[in-house]
């Protein structure tokens, strides 16, 4: 009786977040939608006290260093998972794992001053920069922060695959690497797309660690290709300026309307995660 109490009010907590959170957003940022409109999509300049919120050099920062990061990750993640699924032995995949668990449970300041310490050193010394902080130092330490989850998500979804289609590939002749792209991984992309979405979230979502390597600079690379700059996130943004913003003014529906995108983005990756789209010969 009890067990049926808790998940009757945990489907309902859980329904009324469902409402209340796109309710908050939309509310607290329809001031800003209603005063400028779209205008703020393509604009470059953000001087909040002069009444400009331009929003696409963070936007542009944000799509950035979240792809570069998946970039970076998916290859290396699905590639471990790979190794420790069909290659490492038992002991071996179980600290494998467990390393990877223990990644992803970090807190996210410790990996932004990680970057500080290390990997923007390295950035301003490999490639003679005036400072470390840019996107490629985001991008890099996002694709640290999201690979654990990818990859457990990957392994398990790979050892997943059914004996039987493992045994009927093996009948049929195929060689390890015809099993592998043929029925490992296409029996495994749910799983492997969940992961992806899974990550995607959080590197969307990230703000101290990007806060903290990325420069916090208002401004679109030039060329857009470039990534050794200075540059904005949506969520650095927010967590920059959020601590200043008087509540209820203009300002602060401005950071929520950055949220509210950042939600958007974040809808949009899942209705393209779950749409099943296979090409048919």
């Amino acid at each position: 009786m009890w067990l049926n109490v808790a998940m009757r009010l945990s489907l309902i907590l859980a329904s009324i977040g469902l409402f209340v959170m796109p309710g908050f957003l939309i509310s607290a940022s329809f001031p800003f939608w209603q005063e400028q409109g779209l205008k703020p999509l393509v604009g470059a300049e953000w001087f909040p006290y002069e009444g400009l919120f331009g929003m696409l050099p963070a936007l542009v920062g944000t799509l950035w260093s979240v792809g570069l990061a998946l970039v970076i990750a998916v290859p290396m993640a699905v590639a471990a998972a790979i190794m420790t699924s069909e290659m490492a032995g038992k002991k071996q995949r179980n600290l494998i794992r467990f390393g990877m668990e223990l990644l992803s449970g970090i807190p996210s300041v410790v990996y932004g001053l990680i970057g500080l310490w290390l990997l923007l050193p390295w950035l301003q010394s490999s490639f003679n920069l005036l400072s470390g902080h840019s996107l490629l130092a985001a991008g890099i330490l996002l694709s640290l922060m999201v690979l654990p989850t990818i990859m457990v998500m990957a392994e398990d979804a790979i050892s997943g695959v059914a004996l039987e289609q493992r045994e009927a590939a093996a009948n049929l002749g195929l060689d390890w690497s015809d099993r592998l792209f043929l029925v490992l991984l296409p029996q495994a992309w749910p799983g492997i797309r969940a992961g992806i979405l899974l990550a995607s979230g959080r590197a969307l979502g990230e703000t101290i660690a990007v806060m903290l390597v990325v420069g916090s600079m208002d401004r679109i690379p030039d060329p857009l290709y470039n990534l050794l700059e200075p540059a904005q996130t949506l969520t650095s943004r927010i967590g920059r300026e959020i601590g200043e913003a008087a509540f209820g003014s203009i300002h602060f529906s401005a950071l929520i309307a950055c949220g509210f995108i950042l939600a958007i983005i974040s809808v949009i990756l899942s209705l393209v995660a779950h749409t099943n789209q296979r090409v048919r010969v």
